[in-house]
């Protein structure tokens, strides 16, 4: 795929967008469960990753300039690109239903440290449908690597192997580091679609 509208430009800022609030939400639940005792680093190390990814978004507001001063504005070409959006959106509802469900039902039950695992799952597996719709193939691999890491870190709290807290850590951690990669990944991949 070129990049060659402003819907193509805005499209890669929101997956930027949504790379940046996933890495910090899931950074900031890491800090939260080890009580800050790493003196926020993860927080730390996090923000400066997303300042770049920002950043970079910051300067596609410029391309985007560029491009409406060429007349290159594309709204909704057809029907398709409706649908996509309505999809898209629909999948990020349901995922958001399925977290408070779950959310409920853990705590009703006493699971609170299941959570996390939970939360992760839900997450990872959110990415699958997307990456089909909107053709964004590092989605993939971030819902199979989410997914994997939810369920073997629960696996190996339940199990007795680690801690619930050492697992819900982890889980955080690879959930913003996950993301972060992603959206370096988003960021390669349209700097090579500007080239071409």
């Amino acid at each position: 795929m070129k990049i060659s509208t402003v819907n193509d430009i805005e499209g890669i800022r929101g997956e930027l967008f949504h790379m940046i609030l996933f890495s910090m939400a899931w950074a900031m639940m890491g800090e939260y469960i080890i009580d800050f005792t790493d003196f926020a680093m993860g927080v730390i190390l996090t923000l400066i990753c997303v300042v770049f990814l920002a950043l970079y978004s910051i300067r596609l507001y410029d391309l985007e300039g560029e491009l409406e001063e060429l007349g290159r504005i594309s709204f909704y070409s057809d029907q398709g690109e409706k649908r996509r959006d309505r999809s898209y959106a629909l999948i990020l509802l349901f995922e958001g239903i399925a977290v408070l469900v779950s959310w409920s039902i853990l705590l009703k039950y006493g699971h609170d440290n299941w959570v996390i695992p939970a939360f992760a799952l839900i997450a990872g597996l959110h990415f699958i449908p997307l990456a089909r719709l909107i053709r964004q193939t590092s989605y993939y691999y971030l819902g199979v690597w989410i997914s994997l890491l939810a369920v073997v870190c629960y696996w190996l709290f339940m199990s007795g192997r680690i801690d619930d807290r050492l697992a819900n850590t982890v889980i955080a951690y690879g959930c913003a580091a996950g993301s972060v990669l992603d959206g370096i990944a988003i960021i390669f991949r349209a700097r090579r679609q500007l080239q071409s």
